[in-house]
């Protein structure tokens, strides 16, 4: 049986494998154009040129118009932020002030004291 199968059938053919190519570089033909070649161009309507340009006057207005809002905005936040930490300066600056002019005040003082002159006996 096995010999009749062999000589009427051909062997069954193993599964395909993808062949591996040979990576290559490919040919690039250039050639000089002719003197009077023009390039083709499709055809726009003059209304369609208009309704573009347009649309992308309007798009750069919205998004100018945007911007000026998101500065405005953060501009309010930084004079709000710069007001509050110069008064914590100044703040901090006015707490100082008594610390450093108290020895300078005690020291006046004892010598206005000690300098009154001679005491009456």
């Amino acid at each position: 049986m096995g010999a009749l199968e062999t000589a009427d059938k051909p062997a069954p053919a193993t599964p395909l494998k993808p062949k591996k190519t040979k990576k290559t570089s490919k040919d690039v033909h250039f050639c000089a154009l002719p003197d009077k070649y023009e390039p083709l161009e499709e055809e726009h309507d003059e209304e369609e040129v208009m309704e573009e340009a347009e649309e992308r006057r309007k798009r750069k207005e919205e998004k100018k118009r945007k911007k000026k809002i998101r500065y405005k905005k953060y501009r309010k936040n930084v004079g709000k932020a710069l007001r509050f930490s110069w008064r914590c300066l100044v703040a901090g600056l006015q707490s100082l002030v008594p610390v450093y002019m108290a020895p300078a005040a005690a020291a006046v003082s004892i010598v206005t004291t000690v300098n009154t002159g001679p005491t009456p006996r």
